[in-house]
């Protein structure tokens, strides 16, 4: 063999020596670098709780009354109001203020009558309530408390005089008779009328 024969193939197997070194390069090709994953938080599901709040407690109610038959014409007759004064008549424009001893006395089932001075127009005020006698003594105790007993009239009785106003409580049986006016300025004012009513309720 030759020299140039002999450098000739030393040179090509240089070259294919060069070629498998650099095939061993990239037969390992560089490793993706792994992705990171996050991982989402649990949902935490919550019951609606039962609420605590307590249930209102019930409203004690008014004992009832018992109905009072009596009309305003039988409790005070026209001739009886004549012989009280004869310049007082029926008020027709009449109505128990809400509020009032009155309006308590028919929303127990009793009767408000109203009348009026036909020359001053002061008016004169009664009403009745036909109640158990638990709650005859109840309101027995109530007055004893915020007025003042008198003799006058009654089984038990009770005055006085708020703003120009005299009110005259009175209790015969299980009868409670409330009367009110400005021409009420002491207890013996309202004697005839309320003998007229407790006459009628025993009639």
């Amino acid at each position: 063999m030759s020299v140039r024969t002999s450098r000739w193939t030393v040179v090509v197997l240089g070259l294919a020596v060069a070629s498998v070194a650099l095939a061993g390069c990239t037969s390992n090709p560089v490793q993706p670098a792994p992705q990171q994953t996050t991982t989402a938080p649990p949902v935490v599901v919550t019951e609606p709780s039962q609420s605590t709040t307590p249930e209102p407690e019930p409203t004690a109610t008014q004992e009832p009354g018992i109905p009072v038959v009596q009309t305003c014409d039988q409790l005070i007759t026209p001739d009886e109001l004549y012989a009280f004064n004869p310049n007082v008549g029926v008020n027709p424009a009449y109505q128990a203020e809400t509020g009032t001893t009155a309006s308590r006395i028919v929303s127990l089932q009793g009767v408000a009558c109203g009348w009026s001075n036909q020359t001053s127009n002061e008016t004169i005020e009664i009403a009745v309530a036909h109640l158990s006698s638990t709650a005859i003594e109840g309101l027995k105790n109530e007055l004893a408390l915020s007025s003042t007993p008198v003799p006058t009239y009654g089984d038990e009785a009770y005055f006085e005089v708020n703003s120009g106003l005299g009110e005259a409580n009175v209790f015969s049986g299980d009868y409670w008779i409330y009367a009110r006016s400005t021409t009420f300025l002491e207890p013996g004012d309202a004697a005839m009328l309320m003998d007229d009513v407790m006459a009628a309720l025993t009639a």
